[in-house]
């Protein structure tokens, strides 16, 4: 610390001096050599620091990159399907019975997906548990069969609400599902125009069309990963229902049926009834 006041007076004096006037002392001179000798190592050191920080930021960062090519980040979905919005279809339908049967009929097994190591590394995403008939790959459910499935337990819940039915459903799972849906609107921040009537009962965006991604196609990806999923008992706890027998239905010519009729015997689809 000595050394360096020595150096900062030095510094401070008159630039127009004379140069021997200017000229260090032998000891403020060895010092030099000293501080000279520090900054490789003050330099490492920076690096090190700077390295460390990057690496740290990229991995929290995650898979949060911007996408600007317009198409899905994991199936590569461009929006190139027209939707009307709006539009009256079976799940509004007036008659309950109906209504009801398309809400219940709602599939979100083939969002189930077990992805190989590869793809989780490439993909950058969040370890996921381990796929029971292959431990080189991972169980991941696909974020808009996820919406779905939250879509149909709320319906679910009010119709057994309006019925005066009890509830099928956890009070605390609906009410998740509802903040599901809250979190997807924000997320996606649709920025569509919607336009307004003049009626009593104002009404916006009846018949207006957007371009969407194709759910068919989503879920035509979806098949190169299944898992033998399906949504059975699904009411049930944990604690009461194995969670393993949700991947036991394999479909023909699955890899894992053999590793499934091992364990479980021979499955057909028969014996999915008896687990409603």
């Amino acid at each position: 610390m000595a050394s360096h006041s020595k150096y900062e007076k030095l510094q401070s004096s008159d630039i127009d001096s004379e140069p021997e006037k200017r000229r260090l002392p032998p000891e403020s001179k060895n010092c030099s050599h000293k501080n000279y000798f520090m900054y490789p190592f003050v330099f490492i050191f920076i690096a090190s620091n700077i390295f460390t920080w990057f690496l740290s930021s990229w991995h929290s960062r995650g898979n949060q990159t911007v996408i600007n090519d317009g198409l899905s980040q994991y199936a590569g979905l461009a929006r190139d399907y027209p939707i009307a919005l709006g539009k009256d279809s079976p799940y509004t339908d007036s008659n309950e019975t109906l209504r009801n049967e398309v809400w219940e009929a709602i599939n979100i097994d083939a969002g189930m997906i077990a992805v190989p190591d590869g793809f989780v590394s490439d993909k950058n995403l969040h370890p996921s548990q381990r796929f029971v008939w292959d431990k080189s790959k991972s169980v991941y459910l696909l974020n808009g069969h996820h919406t779905l499935h939250c879509v149909r337990a709320v319906y679910i819940s009010l119709m057994e609400f309006w019925q005066e039915r009890p509830q099928s459903r956890r009070w605390e799972h609906v009410i998740h599902c509802v903040d599901q849906l809250r979190q997807e609107a924000l997320c996606n921040a649709d920025d569509t125009p919607r336009y307004s009537t003049s009626d009593n009962i104002p009404v916006s965006g009846m018949g207006q069309v957007r371009m969407c991604r194709s759910w068919e196609k989503l879920e035509q990806w979806a098949k190169q990963y299944n898992s033998c999923y399906r949504y059975v008992n699904q009411t049930a706890s944990y604690k009461d229902f194995p969670q393993i027998e949700r991947f036991i239905w394999c479909p023909e010519g699955s890899p894992y049926a053999a590793a499934v009729e091992e364990v479980f015997g021979k499955i057909d689809s028969s014996d999915w009834e008896s687990y409603h």
